[in-house]
């Protein structure tokens, strides 16, 4: 690893940690960055969960408090066993399967997600409803198979929590990425830890990622979440990083 490289890591880090407070999916382009670093699918996936648990707990504590943050964390107490449950089955999958398959599977989630982002695009930006559409054991289902996939795999878990809480139980997209956060840290650390254990991690590019992203998080959280323009733009931004994604892992299981 060069200094030009630790400094990429760094910067796409950062930039991950934005776009994982305001949506989701950052993990798309600190996986892409790790495989063109020279590592493996597997190894790839495995390291960029270091990132990931130090982000998820600095977006949630750096999320102002108000009256709504209290009642959105309440409201999503009731996903955090299904979540944590099916991220444990997950984590344990993914931690033993081969880098090509690790790697396939990244490109067809993320080009199956570009679907769910084309579907009723006005959705995305409408307000939260007062009644919540599906039921909590339908809730607690899909939260199951969502935990499940981020334990697996990670990238865009973020994206899988929005259309859920957006398109299915009808929340404003601001309102869901409060929930989405709480729901990604439920998820980051036990899998995380399976992954750490399984010794596939490669600690320098780990952790200089985590570095980026835990800053980006921080000002994702505290400063840009709260502006109500930035909010239009978060879908289009998930499109690109997804896409991006998508094309990389693709490229690097066909090499």
């Amino acid at each position: 690893m060069t200094w030009e490289m630790d400094l990429l890591f760094f910067l796409g880090g950062l930039i991950a940690g934005i776009v994982n407070t305001l949506a989701g999916n950052g993990s798309a382009i600190t996986v892409s960055l790790l495989m063109f670093g020279g590592l493996d699918g597997a190894v790839a996936n495995a390291s960029n969960r270091v990132g990931v648990i130090t982000q998820t707990f600095t977006s949630i504590a750096s999320v102002r408090r108000s009256a709504r943050k209290r009642y959105l964390l309440q409201k999503g107490k009731g996903l955090i066993l299904p979540t944590l449950v099916g991220s444990l089955v997950g984590g344990w999958l993914g931690s033993r399967i081969s880098a090509d398959g690790m790697e396939w599977s990244i490109a067809i989630v993320m080009l199956s997600m570009l679907v769910t982002l084309f579907w009723k695009p006005a959705s995305w930006g409408s307000a939260s409803e007062i009644e919540r559409t599906l039921k909590p054991w339908q809730n607690a289902l899909l939260f199951f198979f969502i935990g499940f996939y981020g334990g697996y795999i990670q990238m865009g878990i973020g994206v899988l929590m929005l259309s859920v809480l957006v398109l299915a139980d009808r929340w404003s997209l601001r309102d869901a990425n409060v929930i989405k956060l709480l729901m990604a840290l439920v998820l980051a650390v036990p899998a995380g830890i399976l992954y750490i254990q399984s010794g596939l991690v490669a600690w320098r590019p780990a952790l200089i990622l985590a570095i980026g992203s835990t800053l980006g998080a921080w000002i994702g959280g505290r400063y840009i979440v709260r502006i109500p323009k930035a909010q239009p733009y978060v879908r289009w931004v998930l499109i690109a990083v997804i896409l991006f994604g998508a094309l990389q892992s693709i490229y690097k299981a066909m090499t």
